[in-house]
């Protein structure tokens, strides 16, 4: 999604992006990295017992795949604006593939570029969406907006703006 400039981007668009699987691995080093132990993610006898009955892996690790998943071209993508409507539908089980689809929302108007908000849904190999979230990414344009003198006059092809000095 992010592989297009905010001007090459319209309202509806759609996009599916390749998977990854969720290994024990992912969990574990996504545990020590955050220092989020909950025994749901790491203690097997405490997840057996669970309305799982294994352990899953931790809904912000599901999020953070996603943004390994999409493309994020660093000419087009300025930053990482925001998240909104944050929501785990399902547990991600080890052996789970997981794959990002976007749609884009909204997009508005923001300084030399735009923000593109974009609904991300993580889906598993069954179709099932295990989380969702509104991603808010500023952009950047392919074409320089047009500009418009502060008189508001716009100057006819070979006219020197206003408050301008001919070159």
């Amino acid at each position: 999604m992010f592989d297009r400039y905010y001007d090459e981007l319209t309202v509806g668009d759609r996009r599916s992006f390749r998977g990854v699987t969720v290994t024990e691995a992912h969990v574990v080093g996504f545990a020590g990295l955050t220092g989020d132990h909950y025994p749901l993610h790491v203690d097997a006898q405490f997840a057996a017992a669970s309305r799982f009955g294994e352990r899953i892996a931790h809904g912000f690790l599901v999020l953070s795949l996603a943004a390994g998943l999409f493309p994020m071209d660093p000419g087009v993508v300025v930053a990482f604006y925001g998240m909104d409507d944050v929501r785990f539908l399902a547990p991600t089980l080890f052996g789970d593939t997981l794959h990002p689809e976007m749609e884009v929302l909204a997009l508005r108007e923001h300084g030399s570029g735009g923000v593109v908000s974009t609904r991300l849904t993580m889906v598993k190999q069954d179709g099932t969406a295990v989380a969702v979230a509104t991603l808010h990414i500023l952009c950047a344009r392919r074409t320089p907006p047009a500009q418009v003198p502060p008189s508001g006059e716009v100057p006819q092809p070979g006219q020197v703006p206003p408050g301008q000095v001919p070159g």
